[in-house]
């Protein structure tokens, strides 16, 4: 199939699709199965979880297992006004039969740099089954040095995906930021046992920015955001996150919240504030 250079873009470069916010969007993580030596690059060792993959994964058996959504994506969808449906963890079935049956404008594909091969094979799908798409990624994938060279996409965005978005929808990019409602982990296991799931026994997550401002030359979170003295505030002051975690407490019944921010304490007005 022949191929052309997807544009390699960050936040601030932006060409409009020419429906604009009439364009009809898919977002879609990676298909599964997981933590599968497969033919589309996935391994064993790493697990599609935040815990059992990093944060717990030299505990073994006493590792703690869940899984998260996709947030960013989700981010997205929350705050762009063209009709987006978000498609989380599907199988590859599942996404054919989703981008076969409707005629999807754009669509996005989100994905952490060890599913590279899945990102491939989805644009390669897309090409296929829904030519007239637009075809987007984004997510850490996109980092790779040459990625636009190793995948079929139209645009490859590093860097924040809510303003890219709407700027690339012609709606504007400095509208307050509607975050959307969040259980921050689901299907708990440990040991073998399925903890039990009830309404508000799971924390919100609540995400107040991205990126980092310090620039640690081995950090892909800050050099993915714009490098030394970078980031994006989503929310400036303790009472706009105040608000958040009080939408959220009505629409999730929580009482504990998960902050999902490398440096929340680094803003130290707005944390004392909140405080």
């Amino acid at each position: 199939m022949e191929t052309h250079a997807p544009s390699v873009t960050r936040s601030s470069h932006v060409e409009r699709h020419p429906k604009g916010k009439q364009a009809r969007i898919l977002l879609s993580s990676v298909f599964g199965p997981y933590a599968r030596d497969d033919e589309f690059g996935s391994r064993s060792i790493n697990p599609m979880e935040l815990y059992h993959n990093q944060v717990t994964r030299a505990q073994g058996s006493f590792s703690l297992r869940m899984f998260h959504r996709s947030w960013g994506i989700m981010l997205i969808q929350a705050n762009i006004s063209a009709p987006c449906t978000v498609l989380d963890f599907p199988t590859r079935k599942d996404f054919e039969r989703e981008i076969t049956a409707h005629p999807y404008d754009v669509i996005g594909i989100s994905s952490i740099i060890v599913n590279l091969a899945k990102v491939r094979e989805m644009c390669r799908m897309i090409r296929k089954l829904s030519p007239n798409s637009t075809i987007v990624v984004g997510g850490h994938v996109a980092a790779i040095p040459g990625v636009d060279k190793m995948i079929d996409a139209d645009h490859i965005v590093r860097g924040e995906g809510v303003s890219w978005m709407r700027r690339y929808l012609g709606e504007d990019e400095n509208a307050p930021i509607r975050h959307p409602a969040i259980v921050s982990g689901m299907r708990t296991r440990i040991m073998g046992v399925r903890l039990p799931e009830r309404k508000g026994a799971t924390a919100a997550t609540i995400i107040p920015s991205v990126g980092c401002p310090m620039g640690c030359n081995f950090c892909t979170t800050s050099a993915f955001f714009g490098g030394k003295g970078n980031f994006v505030n989503f929310f400036e002051s303790g009472d706009e996150l105040f608000e958040v975690m009080q939408q959220m407490e009505t629409e999730l019944k929580v009482q504990s919240f998960f902050v999902m921010d490398e440096n929340f304490l680094l803003h130290r007005e707005r944390a004392m504030r909140l405080l």
